[in-house]
């Protein structure tokens, strides 16, 4: 391709040639992590890389290597979504752990401060994404869902947990070095199969 070629030519050129390559190496990435595949979290951070790429074109198509910036985007995108299911399985099993001291020993209250901070079944849908390892084709399969209405329920349902976890006195972000790979591996083992 010429310097003439336009700018959607380009892209698609790129997206068309290189998508699979990179959706694969996601793939093999999120699996060494997870300890399972999980297609669609390969293709959500595939997508990203290419929105990152059309939204700074000069970094990426005036790269000495387009293909290799593509892939390290690829990297750091994956580090982002691994770093953030450590930091939202840290939060669960947190919020969990008080749930499971306040039903054996209740504090005079403890039931207010946990009602209304999220919905059984919002908090439901989380663990099994978070703590269990449920993949978004078991749950879209499961609860008869698309895709894009499982992502936008989860995306709601994270924003209002993290906005009432946050006004908690009770609870504090965890530190993501404590839910380390080894850790976070055993217990993203995935639902049975």
């Amino acid at each position: 391709m010429d310097k003439n070629t336009p700018m959607e030519e380009v892209f698609d050129h790129y997206f068309q040639t290189y998508y699979t390559r990179l959706w694969r190496q996601a793939q093999s990435i999120l699996a060494r992590h997870a300890g399972r595949k999980d297609p669609d979290r390969a293709a959500e951070a595939v997508q990203e890389v290419f929105l990152v790429a059309w939204k700074k074109p000069r970094e990426f198509l005036g790269s000495p290597s387009p293909v290799g910036w593509l892939v390290n985007t690829l990297k750091f995108v994956l580090q982002n979504m691994i770093r953030e299911d450590q930091r939202w399985h840290a939060r669960l099993r947190e919020f969990q752990a008080h749930l499971d001291r306040d039903a054996v020993h209740p504090a005079p209250g403890a039931d207010l401060e946990i009602e209304g901070l999220i919905s059984p079944e919002e908090l439901d849908l989380l663990k099994r994404l978070y703590l269990y390892g449920e993949t978004y084709e078991e749950l879209c399969r499961e609860l008869g869902l698309k895709k894009s209405t499982l992502a936008m329920r989860v995306k709601k349902s994270k924003e209002d947990f993290q906005k009432k976890y946050w006004e908690s006195e009770t609870f504090s972000d965890p530190d993501v070095e404590h839910s380390g790979p080894a850790e976070h591996l055993s217990s993203r083992g995935g639902s049975k199969r």
